[in-house]
């Protein structure tokens, strides 16, 4: 899979206008068809042994493991100062626009596949699915143009803050789907304390890997870097597995709360930027 991302890398690097995502995504549906269809998982050995694999991975495991270096190595990078005078929007739009489109898209299935027995709860946990967009295509491409950066901002903003509303939208939707009674007022609570504690907590454990990442600046050292990094990558597991795991609050949340606190004060700290922004973009792709 790596070796394949980067023939498409390379062919994306001369042939301007392909975008990696789409790509790989009709990589993976082309393979999964001619693997599936042909019935080769028995035939391809090791290869077909990783592919079973893959496919039948623990998702949980998958979110753990893939998703907290993307949440960081977006809010990291993102320009803290833009946020500050977008903040209110991207709020808007992760928020009361995600349960709106969530809403909406269940209203819409419920109409086209109630004769299949699709219920509103089953209709609105597909919705909380379908309504939390990742916009990594638009917002390369917007950078290549050159697009104004309040709004490259806002899109980038709204795609890391619109994860935890829709996995909190989706946790009541199932619940709720599989037999459990709340009413309106326990799943406000819900929602405010999974938001509210995850936002605090990443607070929190950003500030502490902050003053750790500032103890461990030392120009004359080529350890630094290293640790610096290595600081970094611990920051966004560590955020997302203490909420998750132990609190059990919004990962997501916590995780762009501690990075957000990284990027708006961590880099004057920083000894080796290139490395940092070189290593996270790799950290990224893979």
């Amino acid at each position: 899979a790596i070796v394949a991302s980067i023939i498409l890398l390379c062919i994306n690097m001369k042939v301007k206008g392909l975008q990696m995502t789409v790509l790989l995504f009709m990589l993976g549906v082309v393979l999964s068809l001619v693997v599936k269809g042909a019935h080769l998982e028995d035939n391809l050995g090791a290869l077909g042994r990783s592919y079973v694999m893959w496919i039948e991975i623990d998702p949980h495991l998958l979110l753990f493991t893939l998703l907290p270096p993307l949440l960081a190595g977006d809010a990291m990078s993102i320009d803290t100062s833009v946020v500050k005078k977008v903040a209110y929007q991207c709020l808007y739009l992760a928020g009361p626009g995600v349960l709106i489109c969530a809403v909406l898209t269940a209203f819409f299935l419920q109409v086209f596949l109630h004769t299949y027995g699709w219920g509103f709860w089953l209709c609105l946990t597909t919705g909380s699915i379908l309504c939390a967009t990742d916009p990594v295509a638009v917002v390369a491409l917007l950078k290549e143009l050159g697009a104004s950066p309040t709004l490259t901002v806002q899109i980038q903003g709204e795609s890391l803050l619109n994860d935890g509303t829709a996995i909190v939208l989706y946790t009541v939707a199932y619940e709720i789907l599989s037999g459990q009674e709340k009413d309106p007022g326990d799943v406000i609570v819900f929602l405010v304390k999974t938001a509210l504690y995850a936002w605090l907590l990443g607070l929190l454990i950003g500030s502490l890997f902050l003053f750790w990442i500032k103890a461990a600046k030392n120009k004359l050292d080529h350890n630094s870097g290293l640790l610096q990094v290595s600081l970094t990558l611990a920051c966004a597991y560590s955020s997302f597995i203490i909420a998750e795991g132990v609190f059990k609050v919004s990962g997501v949340l916590s995780t762009v709360a501690a990075s957000l606190i990284l990027a708006h004060k961590m880099w004057p700290h920083v000894v080796a930027h290139q490395a940092m922004h070189t290593i996270w973009h790799v950290f990224e792709y893979l």
